[in-house]
């Protein structure tokens, strides 16, 4: 299929959700597609599947294809970086003056197409001409074959556990990427919010709460979990059908994120994931039950925080925590390094429960005897 075809086709062609996000290319990617298919370069193929009233659905492609409609400018989700300009690159040698398009650099598609010089003309017509090596698919016996299949397609490529898990199917799938994941709490909080981050901290938080409430019922040894991508992916494939107790975890955990919501509508604190899932954890085995239990808990995990920025700070002068705050290094320590494993998330909540504890006794962070 030529460029001048997809890009006739591109309103028809579906993204189903077990793609990534159509953001996931920076400018740079996009323009390292184009100036490869400016100089004639194979590009990957792009999977399509042809369903019975020949519609398209995109089965893998969807950041080759959603990068040329972005530089033909008709890429309306694309809100960035639709009709960027075209830039020649290239990563192995200088090829400067002596590079065909070299004279086109900071162009857009349309500058290019309006020019009546005869380099400007060749660059579209070759562009629209290129043609793409499309795979199309049909007659699949069952829909979640194409999940599969595109886990299978970007094995080689670098597609990060978010995006793995957002291939997944079934309830627990569902959850995380829809109504949990989108949730308010989540929106507020200030982490990097690409490539299904948020998402997939709503999945560790569930994990952790189904642990917690499996361990409180004696159905399980551990009260917290493992959540490296592998665990999730288990955790995932074990939950795809959500029914019975679970149902019932589920609603109070969304009570509880819709207090906290509320609570940290105006918080900057919450941007580290571990943090998050800690915070949430916390809420959610104190059993927050009020706007003002939950207002009180984010005032404390703001001193919380502020506090250990504020030591941090002083162990990166090369000084000492303060007397009574050597906790404080010890949490870092559980944030920093292996923050998904069962031990460094029972430490900090080990932590967080004590000078909660604290918090609501006497109104501040206590002082710990002993440590270095």
């Amino acid at each position: 299929m030529n460029v001048g075809d997809l890009a006739q086709q591109f309103r028809q062609i579906n993204f189903p959700e077990y793609q990534r996000e159509s953001t996931v290319w920076f400018l740079n990617a996009k323009r390292r597609l184009i100036d490869s298919m400016a100089r004639q370069f194979d590009i990957a193929s792009v999977y399509l599947y042809r369903n019975e009233d020949d519609s398209l659905d995109c089965v893998d492609g969807r950041q080759r294809i959603g990068a040329i409609m972005s530089f033909l400018g008709k890429n309306p989700t694309d809100v960035e970086d639709n009709g960027f300009t075209f830039r020649p690159l290239n990563e192995i040698y200088e090829d400067g003056d002596t590079y065909e398009y070299a004279g086109l650099e900071g162009l857009t598609y349309r500058e290019i197409a309006e020019s009546s010089e005869e380099i400007a003309r060749r660059f579209v017509r070759r562009l629209n001409e290129y043609r793409i090596t499309v795979v199309e698919l049909s007659g699949a016996e069952r829909p979640e074959e194409f999940n599969l299949q595109f886990t299978r397609l970007n094995l080689g490529s670098i597609i990060i556990s978010g995006e793995k898990l957002n291939a997944m199917v079934g309830d627990m799938r569902d959850l995380c990427f829809g109504a949990l994941g989108h949730h308010a709490f989540f929106q507020e909080t200030k982490m990097y919010t690409r490539r299904f981050s948020r998402e997939q901290t709503a999945a560790q938080v569930v994990a952790q709460v189904f642990c917690h409430e499996e361990w409180e019922r004696g159905e399980s040894p551990h009260r917290f979990a493992r959540t490296r991508h592998l665990d999730l992916q288990s955790f995932f494939k074990k939950n795809s059908e959500i029914g019975g107790e679970r149902e019932n975890w589920v609603a109070k955990l969304s009570t509880v994120l819709d207090l906290l919501a509320a609570a940290f509508e105006r918080s900057t604190v919450l941007r580290n994931r571990a943090v998050i899932v800690s915070t949430v954890l916390l809420a959610y085995t104190h059993g927050i039950t009020t706007r003002d239990d939950a207002e009180s808990l984010a005032e404390f995990v703001e001193e919380f925080v502020r506090c250990l920025h504020e030591q941090m700070e002083r162990v990166k002068r090369g000084e000492a925590a303060e007397p009574g705050y050597h906790y404080f290094v010890e949490f870092q320590r559980h944030l920093t390094q292996a923050s998904v494993e069962r031990k460094a998330v029972g430490e900090r909540a080990g932590i967080l429960e004590e000078q909660f504890g604290s918090w609501m006794n006497v109104g501040e962070l206590s002082r710990v005897e002993g440590g270095e």
